[in-house]
């Protein structure tokens, strides 16, 4: 069982969303909301700074997706068809974020990240076109704020639930960070799933 103390979650809470966040924007399969939530449910307790936890998850996320807008305007659509090769997934969500772009044009930057498997293609994506790189950053930092925010958020209104679920799940001699490993571990064989399954092109073939 992993013991984590409250001193811990006041001292490095934010430095932990930073931290988790970033790796999940440059593409380690680990699930960011889950922690997000726990993050809220500690603002709502009165141990963590909203401000301080939404500058973290915002910072880390801009990071992560400039690393990736770098290197699509680095290199072009050879990364692009290169991370395609890779990943079944990454070429479905390329082709759909591609289609999308064209029919609704830079919001779409913002509206990726609440639609799974759109949030990390859109970035390189975006460095391939012409979108100057203040325009992709604007949309790009105001979805990430609704994102962090949404789950904060959401975390803080059922910090009462969640602490519930927290004390039953110590009744079995486990934590929110045991939890917590689960679910990255079932995040990482999902995206691994994923990767390996061929794209559905049963409406590309009867169009």
């Amino acid at each position: 069982m992993i013991q984590i103390p409250p001193s811990a979650i006041t001292q490095w809470g934010a430095a932990a969303v930073f931290g988790n966040v970033l790796l999940t924007r440059l593409g380690v399969p680990l699930p960011s909301a889950p922690l997000l939530v726990l993050a809220g449910s500690a603002i709502a307790s009165g141990r963590l700074s909203f401000w301080h936890v939404l500058l973290a998850a915002a910072s880390g996320a801009l990071s992560g997706d400039a690393v990736w807008f770098s290197a699509g305007r680095l290199y072009g659509r050879r990364l692009i068809a290169a991370l395609s090769r890779r990943s079944y997934a990454f070429d479905t969500g390329m082709r759909s974020a591609s289609d999308l772009f064209e029919r609704y044009g830079a919001p779409i930057v913002a509206v990726s990240k609440f639609v799974p498997g759109l949030g990390l293609v859109t970035p390189p994506l975006m460095g391939t076109t012409h979108i100057a790189a203040s325009v992709f950053f604007m949309w790009d930092a105001a979805g990430i704020v609704a994102w962090a925010g949404f789950w904060l958020l959401g975390g803080a209104l059922f910090q009462r639930e969640l602490h519930v679920a927290l004390v039953e799940l110590q009744t079995h001699g486990a934590t929110m960070i045991d939890l917590l490993v689960v679910l990255a571990l079932l995040f990482f064989a999902y995206r691994l799933l994923r990767r390996r399954q061929p794209p559905d092109r049963t409406g590309e073939d009867a169009s």
